[in-house]
């Protein structure tokens, strides 16, 4: 019972600390430094990794080493054992923990030939369960492709445990101390009569049935408690490679069909059985979208296919080639997607009131062509304005009466809303004033509208 609890407080810390561990504190400098706007489009470097919640696949081979009252030769070498398959859905919860479900099958054995104990057992052994994985990331202040991990667990183990008790030939073994294997017990008198035998490997009867304790028939599904170390090789984002070992505490003593029940050469320990998993894996991310720089990020939603294909004003040839865009609808377009002007003289014909212009004729703009007297009348521009009657044609180009430097750009009606603007009434909004004007937008202080805002400062290029 003590073991079940120590068992049970183990795992409920460790969730508690990961489900608290998920809200990350943000990172004060995260606002600091240039705007992440900057160079955004020229910027092709990797974004920072960006934790991957999908759900990753693997798949491996292991070791099971078996742990109890009957072991084998080997079971102090963790990489020596009957092979079993592990398959693995793990998720990522945050930055320092991982949510690992394993399905481990394969068999598990034990021989013990000492001390007048002559005992084996095969097993198929089915293990399901869950664990919570911690990658030391908070101690590791440069993480490399190489981390180590720990993880804890719950788990349900199934078995079968059968024996060898027969040879192939259905002679029951009876281990003689000499080291050999007769079909009769070892008694006086039975050295030349008694046939030798040699185990045939094949666990052919079933240790509940058989019953030699008097136990009855125990359950054959047992909680299991894995503590799991492992080192998790990174090849790519979504390529991980992994080698551990796990020690699984099991609460049953009857995978091995030896207990502190049974008597002389059976009786066992009070310890449960317990066993070894060591094993390589392979896990690969099959669902998680691929990295991205900024660029690739910024134009993701750019349809750039779509855009090669696009022809905006409808005249058969695509944006990308045509020459001459924005053409009026339904008109006859070249090859170059450029209006058709038949007679040449630069006007197009969808404009042209005179489509069959002679050729190398001088035309107006609506590509007709001009009379001998229109020619003459362009030949003589009428008379410039005098210079003493300049500012009266063109007052924005003239000096201000008090200041000999100073020139207004034009003299267009400032509207009423923006007098008062004009601090100094001189009919004209400095850069001063429109700075000003701004200020006490932003500050609330004006009654002037964000569409105000915007035609003053037309006004302001304007005037």
């Amino acid at each position: 019972m003590q073991k079940y609890s120590i068992g049970f407080i183990l795992f409920f810390v460790l969730t508690t600390t990961l489900l608290y561990a998920q809200e990350e504190p943000i990172d004060s400098n995260m606002f600091k430094g240039p705007s992440p706007y900057e160079y955004i489009l020229l910027d092709t470097t990797p974004q920072p990794e960006k934790l991957v919640y999908k759900p990753i696949i693997g798949i491996g081979r292991g070791f099971f080493t078996f742990i109890g009252d009957v072991r084998d030769n080997y079971s102090t070498h963790p990489t020596v054992g009957r092979g079993a398959w592990n398959f693995v859905i793990s998720r990522t919860i945050n930055k320092y923990f991982d949510l690992r479900f394993n399905v481990i099958y394969g068999k598990m054995t034990g021989n013990t030939q000492t001390e007048g104990r002559f005992i084996n057992f095969q097993t198929d052994a089915l293990i399901g369960g869950a664990m919570a994985q911690y990658n030391f990331l908070h101690l590791i202040k440069k993480p490399s492709r190489l981390l180590p991990t720990i993880a804890i667990g719950i788990e349900s183990f199934e078995f079968n445990s059968k024996a060898d008790l027969y040879d192939a030939n259905g002679n029951l073994y009876h281990y003689w101390s000499d080291g050999t294997i007769r079909n009769v017990d070892e008694n006086q008198g039975n050295e030349l009569t008694s046939i030798m035998l040699h185990r045939d490997y094949k666990y052919e009867t079933d240790l509940r049935e058989l019953n030699l304790d008097g136990v009855g028939k125990y359950p054959q599904v047992a909680i299991a408690f894995p503590i799991d170390f492992s080192l998790e090789y990174k090849y790519t984002h979504r390529l991980k490679a992994k080698v551990g070992v796990s020690y699984h505490f099991t609460f049953n003593d009857n995978i091995d069909n030896v207990s502190n029940k049974g008597e002389g050469s059976r009786k066992g320990d009070k310890k449960g059985d317990h066993f070894l998993f060591t094993y390589f894996t392979i896990s690969y991310d099959l669902f998680s979208p691929p990295k991205l720089t900024p660029m690739e990020s910024h134009f993701g939603d750019v349809d750039f296919a779509m855009l090669d294909k696009e022809d905006e004003d409808g005249d058969g040839v695509i944006d990308l080639w045509d020459e001459c865009p924005e053409t009026p609808v339904n008109t006859k377009v070249d090859t170059k997607g450029c209006p058709i002007d038949k007679d040449a003289d630069g006007i197009p014909d969808y404009r042209d009131d005179e489509p069959e212009s002679k050729k190398n004729a001088l035309v107006n703009l609506k590509g007709v062509t001009y009379t001998e007297d229109e020619l003459i009348a362009l030949s003589n521009p009428p008379n410039a304005v005098p210079m003493e009657n300049l500012c009266d044609y063109f007052p924005s180009l003239c000096p201000e009466k008090s200041k000999t430097k100073k020139f207004k750009r034009s003299y267009e009606e400032m509207p009423a809303k923006f007098k008062p603007i004009d601090l100094n009434n001189d009919g004209y909004i400095s850069v001063e004033e429109i700075n000003i004007a701004i200020d006490k937008f932003f500050d609330m202080q004006t009654n002037l509208t964000i569409e105000d805002i915007y035609e003053l400062n037309d006004y302001f290029f304007d005037q």
